[in-house]
Order: C-alpha cells, then sequence, then structure tokens
C-alpha cells in the first residue's frame, strides 16, 4: 500500500508506525517541515508554511488559525507536486493539532484519510480553569480555545476516520463526537525499556554518581511550568528532602515553555517556582538537569526510588507510561488522565494535586513499604505491557484500524 504520514514536526508520534510499515514493504511517505528526517524506508518531503499575516501586535489573538492555515495551504501544495509526479496514497495519517489536513482530502480524493486527534478544549472543567494560583483572566483566551476547536471541527469534516490515544484525550470531544474517534495509543517500546537493578549513571562530570542503593525521587516535564504541576513540585522539595539525610532529587526538564504560556514578569517559570518556596532547600541535594538524550533519560528512570507524575487534566506524557514500563514506583496526581493508567494502591499511589505536602507523604510511604512498592511497580509494569506495547497490542490495532495487512 502506499501510506501517507503527516506531522509538521515528522516523525512526531508516527516514528514506529512510519518505520514498521516501511520495513514491511509499504510505500511511505513523510511529510513535515522540518528540513530532513531520516528513517530507513520513508521517503520524506518537506514544505514550507505559505506566507501569511505576521504582525506582532494580534499574533496571540489570530494564533490559533493563522499559523495552520499557513501550514495547511504549504502542505496541501507539496502534496499537490507529489500528486502531479504520480503518488496517490491509499492511507493519509495527520496529526491535526497543526492544521495540515484541511486540504489534502481535495488534493488526494481517493484516499482514506485519518484524522489523530490529541485534545478538545474547555474553557471549565479542564485545564484552563483548573489551577487557582494561576488563573486565567484574559477572556480572549477563552474566546482563542473556541478558534482552536473550530480548526479541529474542521480537520474532522476532513477525515474519514479520527482516532485519539487514550480515552481521557477521546471524551474531551463533544458527545455527539465521540463515537467517530477510535482510542489507540501510540504504544511504547517495552522490550527496551525494563528495569536495571544495576543501573548507575552520573550526573555531569562532577556531579554524585546515583545507584539504587541511596534514594533518588525522579520528576519528569518536557519544560517545567504549570501544566505538569512543576510549582507542586518545587513547593514539595523541603518535605521530601526532610524524609531521609541521603535522599537527592532529579528534576528532568527545561527552562522554556510547552503548554502554560510565559511565566510572568519575563522570567522562566523555573525562577517563578524556585522563588515561591516557603522553606529552605539543600539545593547540594537537588538535580537540574534539563533535557536528558533518551539513553539517559531511561537511566534516571531506572535508578529512580520513587517517580513523581503530574499533569493538569490534560494531554497525557508519554513518560507516564514508560516509567510504568520501566517498574518505577510511581507518586502521581490524582487527575483524570493520570487515573486512566493508575489506579491508587494497585500499581501506584495518588495525591491530591495541590497538596505538596501529600506529595511527600506519599513517597515516603513508597520509600517505607518497599515490599508493596514493589509490587505495585511490578503490576505498573504488567499493564503497560498488556496495554500500551508497541509491537505485541498498538500495531496490531494501528493496522486493523487503518485496514493495512
Amino acid at each position: 500500500m502506499k501510506i501517507a504520514f503527516v506531522h509538521q514536526n515528522f516523525p512526531g508520534q508516527f516514528l514506529r508506525l512510519s518505520r514498521s510499515f516501511a520495513e514491511e514493504g509499504h510505500e511511505v511517505v513523510g511529510l513535515g517541515m522540518v528540513k530532513q528526517c531520516s528513517i530507513p524506508g520513508v521517503k520524506y518531503f518537506s514544505y514550507d508554511a505559505v506566507p501569511g499575516p505576521e504582525d506582532a501586535r494580534f499574533q496571540n489573538r489570530y494564533s490559533p488559525v493563522i499559523p495552520r492555515l499557513r501550514r495547511a495551504y504549504g502542505v496541501a501544495h507539496r502534496a499537490k507536486a507529489l500528486a502531479e509526479q504520480g503518488f496517490e496514497p491509499d492511507v493519509v495519517v495527520v496529526n491535526t493539532g497543526w492544521g495540515e489536513n484541511l486540504f489534502l482530502k481535495d488534493i488526494w480524493p481517493k484516499a482514506k484519510h485519518v484524522a489523530y486527534f490529541e485534545y478538545y478544549y474547555h474553557a471549565k472543567g479542564q485545564d484552563l480553569d483548573f489551577d487557582p494560583e494561576f488563573p486565567v483572566t484574559n477572556e480572549e483566551v477563552i474566546w482563542r480555545l473556541r478558534l482552536k476547536n473550530s480548526m479541529q471541527l474542521g480537520a474532522l469534516d476532513a477525515a474519514d476516520l479520527a482516532v485519539a490515544p487514550t480515552r481521557y484525550q477521546r471524551d474531551t470531544f463533544p458527545d455527539y463526537l465521540r463515537d467517530r474517534l477510535a482510542i489507540i495509543h501510540d504504544g511504547i517500546d517495552t522490550k527496551r525499556l525494563v528495569p536495571d537493578r544495576n543501573v548507575r549513571i552520573r550526573l555531569g562530570q562532577d556531579g554524585p554518581p546515583l545507584t539504587r542503593n541511596k534514594p533518588v525521587v525522579t520528576y519528569v516535564t518536557r519544560n517545567i511550568e504549570p501544566m505538569r504541576g512543576a510549582h507542586i513540585v518545587f513547593k514539595s522539595l523541603p518535605y521530601l528532602l526532610d524524609i531521609d539525610p541521603e535522599l537527592r532529587v532529579v528534576i528532568i526538564g527545561g527552562k522554556g515553555t510547552s503548554y502554560s504560556g510565559s511565566a510572568p514578569g519575563g522570567q522562566s517559570w523555573f525562577d517563578v517556582f524556585k522563588a515561591r518556596i516557603e522553606r529552605p532547600v539543600d539545593w547540594s541535594r537537588v538535580h537540574f538537569v534539563g533535557n536528558l538524550p533518551y539513553d539517559q533519560f531511561v537511566k534516571v528512570l531506572q535508578v529512580s526510588s520513587a517517580h513523581v507524575y503530574m499533569t493538569y487534566p490534560f494531554v497525557l506524557s508519554w513518560s507516564s507510561i514508560e516509567s510504568m514500563a520501566l517498574e518505577c514506583r510511581i507518586v502521581a496526581s490524582d487527575t483524570e488522565p493520570v487515573r486512566e493508567i493508575i489506579q491508587d494502591g494497585v500499581n501506584g499511589r495518588l495525591f491530591p494535586f495541590f497538596d505538596e505536602k501529600a506529595l511527600a507523604e506519599r513517597v515516603r510511604e513508597t520509600l517505607a513499604q518497599t515490599e508493596k512498592s514493589a509490587a505495585m511497580a511490578a503490576e505498573a509494569r504488567r499493564i503497560a505491557v498488556a496495554k500500551y506495547d508497541y509491537e505485541t497490542v498498538c500495531l496490531h490495532q494501528w493496522r486493523e484500524f487503518l485496514g493495512i495487512q
């Protein structure tokens, strides 16, 4: 078959799928805005967004629409050129978050068009009004959610099939649309993501060596910002360090922004959160390591004695399921996306999102109740393998869903 995957930051979620189908002999094409991408067997074509309004004064007001339309036109022109060269795909799979699928059905009308959805926005009951510490006071932020959703609805109209990676993310869509969305996760490599009792890692050239013989609390986020609960983790630091004089905390994450917008006063969220810690912190035992290469990220989680995962009601992070596969002892926020994968007392421990003392207490329990924590960690891995392994579960679900044999 001929299959096209489209993601402005290709391959995005489609790395494993595009590679698998190429290895099986299908003709696989990737489209994106990155200039180069090398996946064996995948023919990659980059595109440029078409020129459009760039007035910085109105960037936020029109950002849910203008950049997506520019990408939609840009990728449509690239697809048209491919069509004129004779490429007619049987299946086109697009991450809809960037606007790219809007016109592709007109370029390739005979193809099956599949829309991959991550989230449908609401002003109430999800991420926007969740955190009283960072209230949204600009009504145009709410209006922009409707613009984002209008683009999602346009994407759904241009699709033959639709899919979301988790039940929570599917259920953010209105009732009358949910039946149109299948639930299939991207999948993780549970053969590669395995616990290592003998792991040893040094944090930088002069950093301390970490092993499983001393307590290590880990926390991972793409960027240190409110959406993933970093402010609660920072507030918990004095209480975590009180647990054991040898305990260390390792925080993986950059100082930019991914989901939460800019911090006030031109600061980074890192600086804002650090300034709001109310008790002294022994910073020699807290290690901010930035964003790590994937193999080092895995080693940090392998050495972890208690792994903290937090999120607003929002898109579930890949790292949450990767930590399950690595048999981490998970302490996580009691929010709806998390409850889909973690059952309190079964494969992890949950705590109220805004309660930093409860976070620390759950970590204390995790470290003290070693046999129970190990059993829950083993159950977490069992669930990750049974429900989210790419090779044995998700690939077969995707194959059946896309009609690719």
